[in-house]
């Protein structure tokens, strides 16, 4: 039995549910067939006669006083030209009366030509027949409370079999639910057979604890790869200041640039992580203002001159003018994201290049490195992620900085992707911007 979470009102189980409906269908059905059926009657009753009204009205009242009506014995009548008397009976359909009906004593009767009298009852002594309307509307009543009570057998045992039908994948999909709250994010809801969309409930429940286990998954992993991020300079700058106070190291500029380094570092990878932080969150703060991405690319292009000719590679740009809407410090953080990626894995050559293509800008930086291996497209967009010998620890960086370009880009509208090498052969990645400066 699955447990009631706190504060949940207790309800009724869906078998009494399901029956308390059907059972109410069943009564509306009986009832206004009981009432349309009386009605039908009533007007049925008024067409009648006077005189045969007021004698089901008199049969009725004597019914409901517990007596038997004794009529008054009629006269005889007779056919002009027969022998015998004859008794009328005014509830014999028979028309083919003809001639002068006249009273025993002699006296003239009502004389009717070809028609029966019909407000003569005649009786042998008797007690009075029933009317027939009323024996056919108590026949009719009983039969609708037959079908009644055996609707609501029926009604009974649907309910049943329909509530076991709906609530047993409710009822599992429900108490894996109620696991997964408790912490255990490995329960999934049994897909058992029944209607469409109670199947496709149990899928979308267990597509959804899957992508909550693999969140959890990613959250301890991130966990993990901070800590090691923020203990690898702790411990170096650690190790370097109990190095200087036992005097193994002199304490002189040179130790303190090292110190200084570490500082740095750890300064920026703790800025990269309140960047990828906010990103995620929906809360990173931007400044969009009127752009153009080919000025921009060219001055990031400029910065890292230097530090390209240091290391003996060629940091080629190639721009156009190309206008957006954005925030300068954090486009300018891309451009210079992947540029410094680029550098260090390039042999020989980096090209920038800025283009402006339709309604948006793309930003394209490409290297003659090794490239990124088949199945890694997406893996290079992880944080903290370095692949194999093109991107291990020894050539820096902290594995944060095409994470933070593509968050950027994502909050700014764009997308950041990894695309076929057209010239150099290495890695190629592009950044999109939506354009205009609106």
């Amino acid at each position: 039995m699955t447990p009631r979470p706190p504060g949940m009102k207790r309800g009724q189980p869906l078998a009494v549910t399901l029956l308390l409906a059907m059972l109410l269908v069943v009564g509306v059905a009986v009832g206004s067939t009981f009432y349309f059926s009386n009605l039908v009657v009533k007007r049925e009753f008024e067409r009648l006669p006077s005189g045969v009204r007021q004698m089901l009205r008199d049969q009725h009242a004597a019914a409901l006083r517990g007596e038997v009506l004794t009529p008054t014995p009629p006269l005889p009548v007779v056919r002009t030209g027969t022998s015998a008397d004859a008794y009328l009976d005014p509830f014999d359909s028979s028309p083919d009366v003809s001639g002068v009906v006249k009273q025993a004593s002699g006296e003239d009767a009502v004389v009717t030509n070809g028609k029966r009298p019909r407000n003569l009852w005649v009786s042998d002594g008797k007690p009075p027949p029933r009317s027939r309307a009323q024996d056919f509307l108590r026949d009719v009543q009983r039969s609708l409370l037959q079908v009644g009570v055996v609707a609501a057998a029926v009604s009974a045992l649907l309910a049943f079999l329909i509530s076991r039908r709906v609530a047993r994948p409710v009822s599992a999909v429900s108490g894996a639910a109620a696991r997964l709250a408790s912490g255990d994010l490995s329960a999934r809801a049994p897909v058992l057979g029944g209607e469409r969309e109670i199947a496709a409930l149990a899928h979308a429940f267990n597509d959804m604890a899957e992508n909550l286990q693999a969140l959890e998954r990613e959250r301890q992993q991130a966990v993990a790869d901070i800590a090691h991020e923020l203990r690898t300079p702790i411990a170096v700058i650690q190790a370097r200041l109990d190095a200087l106070e036992d005097g193994v190291y002199p304490l002189n500029t040179e130790q303190i640039a090292l110190l200084s380094t570490q500082t740095q570092l750890l300064t920026r990878l703790v800025g990269d992580l309140r960047t990828l932080t906010l990103a995620d969150a929906g809360r990173l703060a931007l400044d969009p203002r009127p752009l153009d991405l080919g000025a921009l690319g060219r001055e990031v292009v400029q910065a890292l001159q230097d530090r390209a000719a240091a290391l003996g590679l060629t940091l080629g740009v190639q721009v156009e003018p190309a206008l957006t809407h954005a925030d300068r410090d954090r486009v300018r953080q891309i451009t210079t994201n992947l540029v410094d990626n680029a550098l260090r894995h390039a042999r020989s050559r980096v090209q920038v290049r800025v283009e402006a293509r339709g309604e948006q800008v793309v930003l394209h930086v490409e290297d003659d490195g090794p490239g990124i291996p088949e199945g890694s497209v997406e893996a290079v967009f992880t944080r903290f992620t370095r692949l194999d010998a093109s991107r291990s620890r020894d050539t820096g960086g902290s594995g944060l900085g095409l994470a933070i370009v593509r968050a950027l880009a994502a909050a700014h509208g764009g997308q950041a992707a990894l695309a076929a090498s057209k010239g150099l052969g290495g890695a190629h990645f592009t950044v999109t911007l939506p354009g205009g400066t609106d």
